[in-house]
Protein backbone atom coordinates (compact mmCIF):
# COMPACT_ATOMS: atom_id res chain seq x y z
CA UNK A 1 0.00 0.00 0.00
CA UNK A 2 1.17 3.36 -0.95
CA UNK A 3 1.52 5.74 2.03
CA UNK A 4 -0.27 9.28 1.16
CA UNK A 5 2.67 12.16 0.88
CA UNK A 6 1.04 13.72 4.30
CA UNK A 7 1.18 10.94 6.39
CA UNK A 8 5.47 9.86 5.30
CA UNK A 9 6.55 12.50 7.62
CA UNK A 10 4.98 11.25 10.85
CA UNK A 11 5.29 7.59 9.76
CA UNK A 12 9.05 8.57 9.21
CA UNK A 13 9.89 10.20 12.86
CA UNK A 14 8.01 7.29 14.56
CA UNK A 15 9.78 4.38 12.60
CA UNK A 16 12.49 6.28 14.36
CA UNK A 17 11.60 6.45 17.92
CA UNK A 18 11.64 3.05 17.60
CA UNK A 19 14.41 1.99 15.80
CA UNK A 20 17.01 4.81 17.18
CA UNK A 21 15.18 5.78 20.58
CA UNK A 22 17.94 7.93 22.05
CA UNK A 23 17.65 10.53 19.01
CA UNK A 24 14.01 9.82 18.26
CA UNK A 25 11.93 10.17 20.62
CA UNK A 26 11.63 13.08 22.83
CA UNK A 27 12.98 12.83 26.59
CA UNK A 28 14.15 14.52 29.31
CA UNK A 29 17.78 15.54 29.21
CA UNK A 30 19.50 16.85 32.63
CA UNK A 31 22.97 19.44 32.95
CA UNK A 32 23.81 19.64 35.84
CA UNK A 33 26.66 22.08 36.72
CA UNK A 34 29.19 20.53 38.84
CA UNK A 35 30.98 23.24 41.03
CA UNK A 36 33.86 21.09 42.13
CA UNK A 37 34.70 19.38 38.70
CA UNK A 38 34.52 21.87 36.17
CA UNK A 39 31.88 20.21 34.67
CA UNK A 40 28.07 20.32 33.44
CA UNK A 41 27.38 16.30 33.55
CA UNK A 42 24.28 15.24 30.68
CA UNK A 43 21.99 12.20 32.20
CA UNK A 44 19.12 10.73 30.22
CA UNK A 45 16.46 10.86 32.84
CA UNK A 46 14.85 7.80 31.43
CA UNK A 47 17.26 5.54 31.42
CA UNK A 48 19.09 7.67 34.13
CA UNK A 49 22.22 7.32 32.36
CA UNK A 50 24.94 9.83 32.28
CA UNK A 51 26.07 10.35 28.79
CA UNK A 52 28.49 13.28 28.75
CA UNK A 53 30.83 15.93 30.57
CA UNK A 54 30.87 19.04 29.36
CA UNK A 55 34.15 21.36 31.01
CA UNK A 56 32.71 24.54 32.34
CA UNK A 57 35.14 26.52 34.30
CA UNK A 58 34.34 29.11 36.84
CA UNK A 59 33.07 26.73 39.20
CA UNK A 60 29.41 26.55 37.70
CA UNK A 61 26.35 26.18 40.05
CA UNK A 62 23.53 27.89 38.20
CA UNK A 63 21.79 26.64 35.47
CA UNK A 64 18.59 27.67 32.61
CA UNK A 65 17.39 25.99 29.60
CA UNK A 66 15.93 28.28 26.62
CA UNK A 67 13.80 24.51 25.57
CA UNK A 68 13.17 25.81 21.79
CA UNK A 69 16.37 27.63 21.27
CA UNK A 70 17.98 24.17 21.90
CA UNK A 71 20.62 26.43 25.07
CA UNK A 72 21.76 25.95 28.47
CA UNK A 73 22.76 28.64 30.44
CA UNK A 74 24.81 28.28 33.19
CA UNK A 75 26.45 30.48 35.31
CA UNK A 76 29.96 30.70 36.90
CA UNK A 77 30.55 32.67 40.10
CA UNK A 78 34.13 32.73 40.20
CA UNK A 79 34.73 33.22 36.70
CA UNK A 80 32.17 36.12 36.32
CA UNK A 81 30.45 34.79 33.54
CA UNK A 82 27.42 32.91 31.80
CA UNK A 83 28.70 29.85 29.82
CA UNK A 84 26.06 28.88 26.60
CA UNK A 85 25.97 24.82 25.69
CA UNK A 86 24.36 23.59 22.45
CA UNK A 87 21.77 21.25 24.05
CA UNK A 88 21.23 18.45 21.33
CA UNK A 89 25.16 18.37 20.40
CA UNK A 90 26.19 18.83 24.52
CA UNK A 91 28.86 21.50 23.33
CA UNK A 92 29.93 25.01 24.60
CA UNK A 93 29.07 27.40 22.00
CA UNK A 94 29.87 30.68 23.66
CA UNK A 95 30.58 32.99 27.26
CA UNK A 96 28.93 36.03 28.23
CA UNK A 97 31.12 38.15 30.47
CA UNK A 98 28.55 39.55 32.94
CA UNK A 99 31.01 40.23 36.14
CA UNK A 100 30.15 40.35 39.48
CA UNK A 101 29.08 36.99 40.99
CA UNK A 102 26.84 35.48 38.77
CA UNK A 103 24.58 33.09 40.40
CA UNK A 104 20.69 32.45 40.15
CA UNK A 105 19.60 32.37 36.04
CA UNK A 106 16.42 32.39 34.31
CA UNK A 107 15.30 32.43 30.67
CA UNK A 108 12.63 34.44 29.19
CA UNK A 109 9.92 32.15 27.92
CA UNK A 110 10.69 33.56 24.75
CA UNK A 111 14.17 32.72 24.54
CA UNK A 112 15.86 36.07 25.54
CA UNK A 113 16.44 37.78 27.28
CA UNK A 114 18.42 36.07 30.04
CA UNK A 115 18.46 37.07 33.65
CA UNK A 116 21.37 36.30 35.77
CA UNK A 117 21.22 37.06 39.55
CA UNK A 118 24.66 38.93 40.74
CA UNK A 119 25.28 38.01 44.37
CA UNK A 120 27.67 40.57 45.09
CA UNK A 121 26.46 43.66 43.49
CA UNK A 122 22.74 42.93 44.44
CA UNK A 123 21.27 43.00 40.71
CA UNK A 124 19.37 40.85 38.18
CA UNK A 125 21.15 41.75 35.21
CA UNK A 126 19.07 41.36 31.51
CA UNK A 127 21.39 39.53 29.00
CA UNK A 128 20.59 39.23 25.19
CA UNK A 129 22.11 35.47 24.61
CA UNK A 130 22.55 36.50 20.56
CA UNK A 131 24.87 39.89 21.24
CA UNK A 132 25.94 38.13 24.25
CA UNK A 133 25.95 41.17 26.49
CA UNK A 134 25.00 42.62 29.26
CA UNK A 135 21.88 45.10 28.33
CA UNK A 136 20.56 46.43 31.62
CA UNK A 137 19.64 45.80 35.73
CA UNK A 138 17.19 46.06 38.05
CA UNK A 139 18.52 46.78 41.94
CA UNK A 140 16.99 44.38 44.66
CA UNK A 141 18.26 43.56 48.00
CA UNK A 142 20.88 41.61 49.54
CA UNK A 143 22.56 38.53 48.27
CA UNK A 144 20.16 37.81 45.45
CA UNK A 145 20.54 34.29 44.49
CA UNK A 146 17.23 32.02 42.87
CA UNK A 147 15.25 33.34 39.92
CA UNK A 148 11.74 32.61 38.84
CA UNK A 149 9.90 33.65 35.86
CA UNK A 150 6.33 33.47 35.47
CA UNK A 151 5.37 31.38 31.57
CA UNK A 152 4.15 34.57 30.29
CA UNK A 153 7.59 36.28 30.51
CA UNK A 154 6.13 39.69 32.40
CA UNK A 155 6.74 38.90 36.03
CA UNK A 156 10.26 37.82 37.26
CA UNK A 157 10.97 36.99 40.75
CA UNK A 158 14.60 37.14 42.83
CA UNK A 159 14.94 35.56 46.12
CA UNK A 160 17.52 38.28 48.31
CA UNK A 161 18.78 36.25 51.07
CA UNK A 162 20.41 38.46 52.58
CA UNK A 163 17.74 40.53 53.34
CA UNK A 164 14.83 38.03 54.01
CA UNK A 165 13.02 39.47 50.88
CA UNK A 166 11.64 38.24 47.21
CA UNK A 167 11.61 41.11 44.98
CA UNK A 168 9.08 41.01 41.79
CA UNK A 169 10.18 42.29 38.78
CA UNK A 170 7.88 43.78 35.72
CA UNK A 171 10.20 42.61 32.73
CA UNK A 172 8.85 45.29 30.53
CA UNK A 173 10.26 48.29 32.51
CA UNK A 174 12.57 46.08 34.38
CA UNK A 175 12.24 47.50 37.33
CA UNK A 176 11.09 46.60 41.18
CA UNK A 177 7.26 46.64 41.77
CA UNK A 178 6.99 44.70 45.16
CA UNK A 179 8.92 43.46 47.68
CA UNK A 180 7.67 40.42 50.02
CA UNK A 181 9.61 39.53 53.15
CA UNK A 182 9.50 36.21 53.48
CA UNK A 183 11.29 33.64 56.02
CA UNK A 184 15.08 33.60 57.50
CA UNK A 185 17.92 33.42 54.69
CA UNK A 186 15.65 32.71 51.08
CA UNK A 187 18.12 31.01 48.56
CA UNK A 188 15.52 29.26 45.92
CA UNK A 189 12.25 30.36 44.61
CA UNK A 190 9.78 28.90 42.37
CA UNK A 191 6.88 29.63 40.70
CA UNK A 192 3.62 28.01 40.00
CA UNK A 193 2.39 26.96 36.54
CA UNK A 194 -0.36 29.30 36.78
CA UNK A 195 2.36 32.33 38.12
CA UNK A 196 -0.08 33.27 41.16
CA UNK A 197 2.08 31.28 43.67
CA UNK A 198 5.62 31.50 44.63
CA UNK A 199 7.45 29.64 47.24
CA UNK A 200 11.04 30.38 48.30
CA UNK A 201 13.15 27.39 50.55
CA UNK A 202 14.16 29.54 53.15
CA UNK A 203 17.70 28.33 54.73
CA UNK A 204 17.61 30.03 58.04
CA UNK A 205 14.27 29.17 59.19
CA UNK A 206 13.84 25.98 58.00
CA UNK A 207 10.64 26.71 55.94
CA UNK A 208 9.30 27.29 52.92
CA UNK A 209 7.23 30.40 52.31
CA UNK A 210 4.29 30.68 49.96
CA UNK A 211 3.63 33.75 48.54
CA UNK A 212 0.62 35.25 46.44
CA UNK A 213 2.18 36.71 43.65
CA UNK A 214 -0.28 39.40 42.50
CA UNK A 215 -1.01 40.89 46.17
CA UNK A 216 2.70 40.57 46.93
CA UNK A 217 1.24 39.10 49.86
CA UNK A 218 2.62 35.90 52.24
CA UNK A 219 -0.23 33.28 52.58
CA UNK A 220 1.79 30.83 54.60
CA UNK A 221 4.53 29.07 55.85
CA UNK A 222 5.74 25.26 56.13
CA UNK A 223 8.18 23.58 58.16
CA UNK A 224 10.74 21.36 56.36
CA UNK A 225 13.94 19.90 57.17
CA UNK A 226 17.07 21.56 58.10
CA UNK A 227 18.53 24.02 55.25
CA UNK A 228 16.69 24.14 52.39
CA UNK A 229 17.90 24.83 49.33
CA UNK A 230 15.21 24.57 46.17
CA UNK A 231 11.33 23.97 45.72
CA UNK A 232 10.23 21.99 42.52
CA UNK A 233 6.10 21.75 42.11
CA UNK A 234 4.30 18.47 40.56
CA UNK A 235 1.47 16.41 40.87
CA UNK A 236 -0.01 19.53 43.11
CA UNK A 237 2.81 19.04 45.90
CA UNK A 238 5.71 20.66 46.42
CA UNK A 239 9.58 18.83 47.16
CA UNK A 240 11.92 20.28 49.08
CA UNK A 241 15.70 19.38 49.13
CA UNK A 242 16.94 19.69 52.33
CA UNK A 243 20.56 20.00 52.61
CA UNK A 244 21.71 19.40 56.26
CA UNK A 245 19.16 16.33 56.24
CA UNK A 246 19.85 14.74 53.28
CA UNK A 247 15.71 14.35 52.34
CA UNK A 248 13.11 15.97 50.23
CA UNK A 249 10.28 17.13 52.21
CA UNK A 250 6.87 17.15 50.38
CA UNK A 251 3.39 19.19 51.16
CA UNK A 252 0.58 19.47 49.39
CA UNK A 253 0.53 22.83 48.09
CA UNK A 254 -3.53 22.86 47.86
CA UNK A 255 -3.31 22.84 51.80
CA UNK A 256 0.21 23.24 52.80
CA UNK A 257 -0.02 20.03 54.84
CA UNK A 258 3.08 17.99 55.13
CA UNK A 259 2.85 14.58 53.28
CA UNK A 260 6.05 12.99 53.65
CA UNK A 261 9.72 12.82 54.30
CA UNK A 262 12.11 11.12 51.24
CA UNK A 263 15.79 10.14 52.43
CA UNK A 264 17.91 10.91 49.51
CA UNK A 265 22.15 11.60 49.12
CA UNK A 266 24.15 13.10 51.14
CA UNK A 267 23.17 17.61 50.75
CA UNK A 268 20.61 17.75 48.02
CA UNK A 269 20.57 20.97 46.15
CA UNK A 270 19.52 21.24 43.14
CA UNK A 271 15.92 20.12 42.35
CA UNK A 272 13.21 20.04 39.32
CA UNK A 273 10.19 18.65 37.98
CA UNK A 274 9.71 16.21 34.80
CA UNK A 275 8.79 18.03 31.78
CA UNK A 276 5.42 15.35 32.23
CA UNK A 277 5.30 16.17 36.36
CA UNK A 278 5.50 12.62 37.02
CA UNK A 279 8.89 12.64 38.66
CA UNK A 280 11.11 15.29 40.40
CA UNK A 281 15.17 15.10 40.14
CA UNK A 282 17.29 15.79 43.07
CA UNK A 283 20.99 16.62 42.79
CA UNK A 284 23.20 15.12 45.79
CA UNK A 285 26.17 17.28 46.12
CA UNK A 286 28.36 15.15 48.40
CA UNK A 287 26.64 11.89 46.90
CA UNK A 288 27.39 12.97 43.07
CA UNK A 289 24.23 11.66 42.15
CA UNK A 290 21.17 12.96 40.64
CA UNK A 291 17.94 10.76 42.23
CA UNK A 292 14.35 10.51 40.43
CA UNK A 293 11.77 11.05 42.80
CA UNK A 294 7.83 9.39 41.40
CA UNK A 295 5.60 12.24 42.05
CA UNK A 296 2.99 10.13 42.54
CA UNK A 297 4.44 7.19 44.82
CA UNK A 298 7.38 9.76 46.79
CA UNK A 299 9.88 6.77 46.21
CA UNK A 300 13.17 7.01 44.75
CA UNK A 301 12.79 5.08 41.70
CA UNK A 302 16.71 5.63 40.08
CA UNK A 303 20.10 7.16 40.35
CA UNK A 304 22.68 7.94 38.12
CA UNK A 305 26.52 9.47 38.99
CA UNK A 306 27.61 12.76 38.29
CA UNK A 307 30.38 14.59 38.09
CA UNK A 308 32.40 16.23 41.81
CA UNK A 309 30.18 18.46 43.74
CA UNK A 310 26.98 18.33 41.74
CA UNK A 311 24.46 21.65 42.62
CA UNK A 312 22.32 22.17 39.57
CA UNK A 313 20.87 25.47 40.75
CA UNK A 314 17.81 26.33 38.28
CA UNK A 315 15.86 24.62 35.80
CA UNK A 316 17.99 21.69 34.62
CA UNK A 317 16.02 19.88 32.76
CA UNK A 318 15.46 19.98 28.73
CA UNK A 319 13.16 18.40 27.08
CA UNK A 320 14.91 16.96 23.69
CA UNK A 321 12.46 16.87 20.75
CA UNK A 322 11.57 14.83 18.04
CA UNK A 323 13.76 15.74 15.07
CA UNK A 324 11.35 18.31 13.14
CA UNK A 325 11.38 19.94 16.47
CA UNK A 326 8.21 18.49 17.68
CA UNK A 327 7.27 17.36 21.35
CA UNK A 328 5.32 14.98 20.68
CA UNK A 329 3.95 12.32 18.08
CA UNK A 330 0.71 13.95 17.70
CA UNK A 331 2.13 16.87 16.14
CA UNK A 332 4.29 15.09 13.50
CA UNK A 333 1.41 15.19 10.89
Amino acid sequence: MRVPLHRAPRLVWLVAALLFPALGSPRDIAFVPSQVANRVTVIDLDSMQRLADIPVDGKPAGVAIAQQAGRAYVTSPEGKFVTIIDTALRVVVGQIEVGGGPLGIAVHPSGAPVYVADWYQHRVYAVDPLRRLVTGFATVGQSPSGLAISSDGRTLLSADRDDDQVSIIDTATFTVRSVVKVGTRPFGVTLSADGTRAYTANVGSNDVTVIDVARAEVIGAVKVGERPYAVALANGRAFVSDQYAATVSVFDTATLANLATIAVGDYPEGIAAASDGRSVLVVNWESNTVQRIDAETLKVTGSAEAADGPRGFGQFIWRQPFPNGCLAASCLD
